[in-house]
């Protein structure tokens, strides 16, 4: 197999991984982005077209279903109708799969049959009751959901405003079934029975809807909770033997009804609000996934390209025409060029690195803090590998620092950039600082000899990292208690550390940059076996990059509190 085809074939594979990443986390973010603007599209046509159908069921349940009120009602729902599909037919049919657009279309479905319920409303093929059967079944045919309510844009409070709505649509129900039974000299068994089971699932749906309601809603909704003046004339109307007093139930009615509706768009609202967050988070994640994922893909093509032209032999190039000679290599233009373009997308990750911290300082919500530290841990272990291939590349990170860092917050930073970085052991590393030019290299180093420990030891094991002083400078070492290596390995790895050229194949790459992270600033790394089993990496840090630990300070810099020249090159990227 030729060089070129190596290169093709490791850049397919890595294309491959990053397309498994960056596909769900994009599809996720793409959901998110699609719940919300639908529902803020689709969600006001959607209630006007509710409230609509809920007028006219009650007016086709009167005793003269035929008069003008009821032709006038059904041209605002023919309106309303025609308002929604408008809204549905725009741009937003190309955002599939939201709890907004699917409502819409099933309510626009069952619609179609309006035409039919009128025709039999007027020709009295359904009685009263029947004809808010027939409505009811536009509306809800189910009698678990409501058109209004959205559960993918409202987090947690989906139940308590489905609850919500679910009760105020059964109170217009009620309203319909007593506009049925109008003018009756009194209530039949029946219409208690149908009346009761109404009013009791309308309590008790209410009743249920505070646990899950936004907190700036709550209020609000006590307020109403504890109103008992639509109460008191429901059981009026239900014991009463005489005809029912339709007049108080009206006034009741109305003022509840409306304050229900207007409670449900603002604790909407506030839900909403309350899941922007989230929103954020997943666009944020689907961004640092997949831009730097193509970042990684062009500082490997960027490796590929100039060990590429490492293997050209002198031969070939004597044998290079002139006129391409004359015509000059584009490669070392180019190199440059791709190096800048890195540097740059590093300034973008630290500032989404920035932004991520300032939303976590914002945010008090437990489950939301946990999404933004995993973001937060994503986006550093991919800072990590943006570093690697810069400076495999032969370029400098801009993340720098100026003035020595405590050792023991680079060993810490090492494991964080990891994936397992919760069973690495840091706590037996003797205090000293490191020279500030050193300080992302090693990290990065000591972040290959972890992942490399993690990697290969039980996962019920955990890998310690520990620190002291030698004659020759400082000491790191890094116990596993895995398989360990063989001898042959050992002086494979050996080899692998001190060549300046990338191995065949991908095996030994991650002991290959610990070479290159080594070899820059003068640090030795030796691979054993322990004696009671495992791997042993000793990481010997030269004495002129290590410094004794002064008494604690607040403007000494550290990896999270670097000072203003600390930050210049990352800022100026």
């Amino acid at each position: 197999m030729n060089t070129r085809t190596k290169v093709i074939a490791g850049l397919a594979l890595l294309v491959a991984l990053w397309a498994a990443a960056a596909v769900p986390a994009l599809t996720e973010a793409v959901q998110v982005m699609s719940a919300r603007v639908t529902a803020n599209h689709l969600g006001r046509p959607i209630g006007a077209l509710v409230l609509s159908l809920e007028a006219e069921r009650r007016l086709s349940a009167g005793d003269r279903p035929a008069g003008s009120e009821l032709a006038a009602q059904r041209g605002h729902t023919d309106q309303a109708r025609q308002a929604l599909r408008a809204a549905r037919d725009t741009w937003i049919t190309s955002l599939a799969g939201s709890d907004s657009l699917r409502q819409a279309d099933g309510l626009l479905a069952r619609t179609e049959g309006l035409a039919g319920v009128r025709s039999a409303v007027d020709s009295k093929q359904l009685g009263h009751e029947r004809a808010v059967d027939a409505y009811t079944a536009l509306i809800d045919p189910a009698g678990v959901e409501t058109p209004t309510v959205y559960p993918d844009q409202l987090a947690g409070s989906a139940a308590g405003l489905s609850a919500l709505s679910r009760s105020r649509e059964l109170l217009a129900e009620e309203d319909a079934q007593l506009a049925a039974v109008a003018g009756a000299a009194k209530l039949t068994d029946a219409d208690r029975v149908r009346l009761s089971t109404l009013a009791g699932a309308r309590r008790s749906l209410l009743a249920s809807a505070g646990s899950d309601l936004p907190a700036g809603s709550l209020a609000r909704y006590r307020e109403l909770a504890g109103d008992t003046r639509l109460t008191t004339v429901e059981n009026s109307v239900l014991r009463s033997t005489g005809e029912p007093d339709t007049a108080a139930w009206s006034a009741a009615y109305n003022e509840l009804n409306t304050a229900q509706w207007e409670l449900q768009n603002s604790a909407t609202r506030q839900a909403a609000s309350a899941a922007t967050p989230h929103a954020v988070l997943t666009v944020v994640r689907a961004g640092v996934v997949g831009g730097v994922g193509l970042i990684a893909v062009i500082g490997v093509l960027l490796i590929a390209r100039r060990s590429g032209g490492r293997v050209t032999t002198a031969g070939e190039k004597r044998r290079r025409p002139a006129a391409d000679r004359a015509a000059g290599d584009p490669q070392p233009r180019l190199d440059p060029l791709l190096r800048d373009l890195e540097r740059r997308n590093q300034g973008l990750l630290h500032r989404q690195l920035r932004l991520l911290d300032t939303l976590a300082r914002r945010e008090s919500d437990d489950e939301t803090l946990g999404d933004l530290f995993r973001a937060d841990h994503l986006a550093n272990r991919m800072r990590r590998n943006l570093e690697k291939s810069i400076t495999l590349a032969g370029g400098t990170p801009g993340r720098r620092w100026r003035r020595p860092v405590p050792l023991t917050e680079v060993v810490r930073a090492a494991a964080s950039e990891i994936t397992e970085y919760g069973r690495v052991s840091t706590s037996q590393v003797e205090a000293v600082l490191l020279d500030g030019v050193a300080v992302t290299d090693l990290m990065h180093l000591l972040a290959e000899l972890v992942e490399n420990a993690t990697t290969f030891a039980p996962a019920e094991t955990r890998v310690r990292v520990t620190g002291s002083h030698q004659a020759t400078g400082y000491r790191i070492t890094v116990t596993d208690v895995g398989p360990g290596m063989t001898d042959d390995d050992l002086a494979t790895a050996a080899q692998v550390m001190a060549e300046p050229s990338p191995p065949a194949g991908g095996t030994w790459w991650g002991l290959y940059s610990v070479g290159r992270f080594a070899a820059r600033r003068g640090i030795t790394v030796a691979l054993h076996n322990s004696l009671d089993g495992g791997l042993v990496a000793e990481v010997t840090i030269p004495a002129a990059l290590i410094s004794p630990a002064p008494l604690a300070t607040d403007n000494e810099p550290t990896l999270d509190n670097p000072t203003l020249d600390d930050l210049e090159s990352v800022i100026n990227t």
